[in-house]
């Protein structure tokens, strides 16, 4: 793919010339930005600063522009799964690879009443809903129709969305009018992939924690007492000498009390 700060275009340079960040750059050498955006953009460029050579020869402009969709598409996946994930367990004490058996095909009425600070069920009481089907239909139309919008497979609804465009913007997809200054939006695609970028290796991390700190010898989703991040991380912050990477690898720790 390409590093943090790698450059990622849609169209080759000769077709698409490549926007200057200068301003953003001026900016930050005179302190004047508390999160300075160093680099060039990644939708434009000629492949001059990747961080291994060649990585362009013989990938025509519509491959790379594909490459480039199906990275930022996994960065958004990453940012809302890691903040997901978070935030779930964080508000309900579930770890996200636990979350799926709450609504299995056999019962599905553990969903109803897991959410912080609810009043009110989601289905009446002894109802059998929330139901594992009519959750799934929901998803699989939800996003079917977000996929046959983005791919072409089905006219789309809104009139700003064209297939292939990663940034439609307009009233559905920028209401708030964030996009409408190009050198502005030139610099929010930036921080976006950079943060996607950083979200992949977040969930990547997600992964590796479930397993290393799993207390059992069954995979997480079924061993008593796996901690989720967010749990791992209370712990640690509790007792930051003792509860870290070294004592679930079996290392000596010399901080260790």
């Amino acid at each position: 793919m390409s590093s943090f700060l790698g450059v990622r275009p849609v169209a080759p340079a000769a077709t698409r010339p490549a926007r200057s960040n200068a301003r953003i750059v001026t900016r930050a050498a005179a302190g004047g930005d508390l999160y300075p955006e160093i680099g060039k953009n990644p939708y434009d460029g000629d492949f001059t600063d990747l961080p291994w050579p060649n990585w362009a020869d013989g990938k025509s402009a519509d491959e790379i522009a594909k490459w480039q969709e199906r990275e930022l598409i996994h960065a958004r996946w990453a940012m809302m799964g890691c903040a997901g994930a978070w935030g779930a367990e964080v508000g309900t004490g579930v770890p996200w690879f636990k979350a799926g058996a709450l609504c299995t095909p056999d019962d599905c009425t553990a969903m109803n009443t897991i959410f912080p600070g609810q009043v009110i069920g989601l289905a009446p009481e002894g109802s059998g809903f929330p139901s594992f089907y009519l959750v799934l239909a929901v998803e699989v139309v939800a996003i079917g129709l977000a996929e046959a919008y983005r791919t072409g497979l089905i006219e789309s609804c809104f009139p700003e969305l064209e297939v292939g465009d990663t940034h439609p913007g307009g009233e559905h997809f920028d209401p708030l009018g964030l996009g409408t200054d190009p050198e502005k939006l030139a610099e929010y695609k930036l921080k976006e992939l950079k943060n996607g970028r950083l979200a992949m290796a977040g969930w990547l991390g997600y992964l590796f924690q479930a397993f290393v700190t799993n207390p059992g010898s069954d995979l997480p989703s079924f061993s008593d007492g796996a901690p989720g991040p967010y749990a791992n991380w209370q712990a640690h912050v509790n007792d930051p000498l003792n509860d870290n990477l070294w004592k679930y690898l079996g290392v000596g720790n010399v901080f260790a009390n």
